[in-house]
């Protein structure tokens, strides 16, 4: 009886199967690199979740994966070369690693999933050169697994001697590549007995709870053991190569802390159950990649049961750790939920939704305050990933909005999905995500404007654009790709056309631009193009551009500020000017200045067009002003406030020579509203109009899902009482890449389905417009604030009290002497022309 139940056990224990090895490793010359994998087993072996990992230099994290895939038949070899390897390695291969970055110092790996199947070298040392020692070394060598050895080294921490279980063979030798011998029953250990562990049971017999299984943490407390479940089948996902299950309700444990859903990866069965069914599971619990599983071993069917009930989610959820407790359960969101993000969408199929537009802290609250810091930790309560349910990369029919993205049905930032919008919640990829059940239904709340709604009060309107790498090679057709930009003429006239349409809707009297190549102003040069395609389009001498005289560039970066005015509406005044000095030397982007007559009026105003340095490639170093101070500002900050100090004070030496104190500042100034550069610009006297136009709803600009404005318009305060509105229009930020000008990773229908010549994503950053009524200024202004009011009759007093001598054009009793009579005769002729006094 004893002997019976002990075959008995063995037979419904987990199928033990031979698993593959690394077989042959080859560092020869140049990128003759390769490795072979070997499959010892009598049937086939599905390669889906093995992969190979690279430790370099004595790591204990991975600096490369290599996920593997197919089918690798019994007693067979697979064989991984270098994509730069030779052509008689290159023969011998069934796949490629990429550029394969491993030396004979560097530890290889072949894993399952998270467990390691066997080990090339030891993980975690470096032993300098090679491993090895005397002639049996791993530099430059060929190593063949000796045919003793019939399974892997799973100790990734053992000391490593490659005479032990390796033959050696020249540099460059190939020729054992694509076969192996694996024969004997040496190395790794020889026969495997299995284990006696649990089985499987029949229907209604004890088993352990999911809750049990998934735990309080988040980490399962029975990572590694075998156990037995009985639930409901909640999704079935062919994609993901399994199903999940969840506890019915009256096995619930009723903490709050536990899930009560799991995945349960199918590993090698073909057979699937349907949702609805109650099955009992026997497995391995495992973390892979943090999430808690079950790898399949044996299924029993159990019948059906009532469909599980999903779990009622509320966004913002109270902390990031109650992920957890809902992992792989069913849920459902009784609020509406809207686009907050589409990064990812081309490259996965995925949204991030959240219950509003999520806007950057630092856009709204000044860095490190309590403010900003609960901003931030709102918006990363506030997410959850829309998975499309299919596997791989750059999908060749994007889902969302249903039936399909294309130029004509967009997703757009702000756009609504259904309310109780339900699905499985699943950790993976590093996001917690939602697998939707049925389809997803989209309400297109934040339509696009063909044309920037203005208020049309003023008389001049002045833009500023960032044109995303303009860079139209020899500016002959030719020489592409270049260093930004296009990759090839074809998409140099995709982006062309998307600018050249945007600029033109905007139709600005003077215009600014960010990130246009700087290769001077020569008959084939960026600008010259750009200006040429906007009068094809507008009409023969409608734009011309500025430029600094004798420049034949503006600093050394690749790319620069331009500016365009139209002569019709505006003339120069004086000569353009730029300054390279300090900070303007390096990282900030040399600024472009004009002073301008509107032709209409003679009405003066100066403007200055600004790239300040970026956000990325942070310095190193614990003491460097501009490292990343981690409050929300990113790195090179205190560049961009030195930029900000900088350009204020060489723009108070009026450095076009126009005394006029009506300044424009305009551009990407790399900060957003509250940060310290525009902090900065506002402590000068500069006033921020988008936030005086647009309240906090402004933005120019996403980034991780959040909404904010690094594209700014500040005017100084003479200028700011003159400037009737201002607003972003946003035909970028809201926009996917996919719509861009760009070829790469799309398929050909995409490559029609996803671009039209139209402004809308022409660029990722928004252009700012801004509408001026500029008029002259009242000589009782004496303030120069664009109003007169008790503080002119006070400085007035107080001017004439210190003994200044004012001139006649004061004399407003028109008695030829100027007094203090004549600030009460100002008070009096402002009362009935309206000059605002309070």
């Amino acid at each position: 009886m004893k002997l019976n139940m002990l075959l008995l056990a063995m037979l419904l224990a987990p199928a033990v199967h031979a698993e593959p090895f690394i077989s042959e490793y080859v560092e020869g010359s140049s990128n003759n690199k390769a490795l072979e994998i070997y499959n010892p087993a009598d049937v086939a072996l599905d390669l889906t979740g093995y992969s190979i990992k690279v430790f370099s230099n004595g790591a204990i994290t991975a600096g490369k994966t290599v996920p593997l895939s197919g089918t690798l038949a019994a007693k067979s070899t697979l064989v991984l070369t270098d994509t730069g390897s030779a052509a008689a390695l290159a023969a011998k291969s069934n796949m490629t690693f990429g550029t394969s970055n491993f030396n004979g110092d560097d530890a290889i790996a072949l894993y399952k999933g998270a467990d390691l199947i066997d080990v090339f070298g030891q993980i975690g040392v470096d032993p300098g050169t090679s491993w090895g020692s005397n002639n049996n070394f791993t530099h430059d060598r060929t190593l063949v697994r000796k045919s003793s050895v019939v399974q892997g080294d799973v100790n990734g921490s053992d000391a490593f001697d490659p005479s032990v279980e390796w033959d050696f063979y020249a540099k460059d030798e190939f020729a054992n590549l694509g076969s192996h011998s694996g024969s004997g029953t040496g190395g790794g250990g020889g026969v495997v007995v299995p284990p006696v562990g649990p089985v499987i049971g029949n229907c209604g017999d004890s088993a352990t709870l999911i809750s049990a299984v998934q735990g309080a943490g988040a980490a399962s407390p029975e990572a590694g053991k075998t156990v037995v479940v009985e639930a409901v089948v909640s999704r079935v996902t062919a994609f993901a190569t399994g199903f999940y299950i969840q506890e019915e309700a009256s096995d619930s444990d009723n903490n709050p802390a536990t899930s009560e859903g799991i995945f349960v990866y199918n590993d090698a069965a073909v057979d699937y159950p349907s949702v609805g069914d109650k099955v009992r599971v026997i497995g391995k619990v495992e973390e892979y990649f943090t999430k808690t599983q079950i790898r399949r071993t044996g299924l029993a069917a159990c019948g059906t049961a009532t469909p599980v009930q999903p779990v009622s989610v509320t966004l913002p959820i109270g902390n990031l750790n109650d992920w957890e407790s809902l992992e792989s359960m069913q849920v459902t969101f009784p609020q509406q939920l809207v686009v907050a993000d589409h990064y990812n969408l081309g490259t996965y199929g995925e949204l991030t939704l959240a219950p509003q537009r999520l806007f950057t802290p630092t856009n709204q609250f000044r860095p490190g305050t309590p403010e900003a810091v609960a901003l931030a930790s709102q918006n990363s309560r506030s997410k959850i990933v829309l998975d499309d349910l299919v596997n791989g990369k750059n999908p060749a029919n994007i889902i969302y909005p249903a039936p399909g993205l294309n130029m004509n049905n967009p997703v757009r930032v702000g756009d609504a999905v259904n309310t109780n919008l339900s699905g499985i919640l699943d950790y993976s990829f590093s996001a917690w995500r939602l697998l939707p059940a049925g389809t997803v239904q989209f309400t297109a709340n934040n339509l696009r404007e063909e044309q920037p709604v203005m208020r049309n009060l003023g008389n001049l309107k002045v833009t500023s654009a960032n044109v995303l790498n303009y860079f139209n090679g020899d500016g002959l057709g030719g020489g592409f790709p270049t260093s930004r930009g296009a990759s090839t003429a074809v998409e140099f006239e995709r982006q062309a056309d998307k600018i050249v349409a945007a600029l033109s809707a905007i139709n600005a009297d003077v215009v600014g631009l960010m990130e246009i190549e700087n290769d001077g102003y020569g008959s084939t040069s960026a600008i010259v193009d750009l200006v040429s395609r906007l009068n094809q389009r507008l009409g023969a001498g409608t734009y011309q551009f500025v430029q600094v005289p004798g420049s034949t560039a503006l600093g050394t970066d690749a790319i620069s500020v331009g500016m365009l005015y139209k002569p019709a509406k505006v003339t120069p005044l004086g000569n353009a000017v730029t300054t390279s000095a300090g900070v303007f030397g390096f990282g900030n982007r040399q600024p472009l200045v004009q002073s301008f007559t509107q032709k209409s009026n003679n009405e003066v105003f100066t403007f200055a067009v600004n790239h300040f340095k970026s956000k990325g490639s942070c310095p190193s170093g614990s003491s460097n002003p501009d490292r990343d101070l981690k409050d929300g500002q990113s790195c090179w900050n205190a560049t961009r406030v030195q930029a900000a100090n900088e350009l204020t004070a060489w723009l108070a030496t009026n450095p076009t020579g126009s005394a006029d104190k009506d300044v424009l500042i305009m551009g990407d100034l790399n900060a957003y509203a509250k940060e310290d550069p525009i902090h900065t610009l506002v402590g000068k006297g500069f006033v921020n109009l988008v936030e005086k136009f647009q309240g906090n709803r402004g933005y120019s600009y996403l980034f991780g899902g959040e909404s904010g404005y690094l594209d700014h318009a500040l005017a100084s305060s003479t200028l700011s009482s003159q400037v009737t509105y201002a607003m972003e229009w946003h035909i970028n930020a809201d926009e996917t890449t996919l719509f861009d000008y760009n070829m790469e990773d799309k398929t050909a229908q995409q490559q029609a389905d996803f671009y039209q010549p139209t402004a809308f994503r022409g660029s990722d950053h928004d252009p700012v417009v801004v509408e001026l009524a500029l008029k002259a200024v009242n000589p009782a202004d004496l303030d120069k604030d664009g109003d007169v009011d008790n503080n002119d009759i006070a400085l007035f007093n107080a001017l004439l009290k210190s003994g200044v001598k004012l001139g006649l054009e004061y004399d407003f009793n028109k008695d030829r002497v100027v007094s203090s009579s004549d600030a009460r005769a100002m008070a009096t002729l402002c009362t009935y022309a309206r000059c605002a006094i309070k």
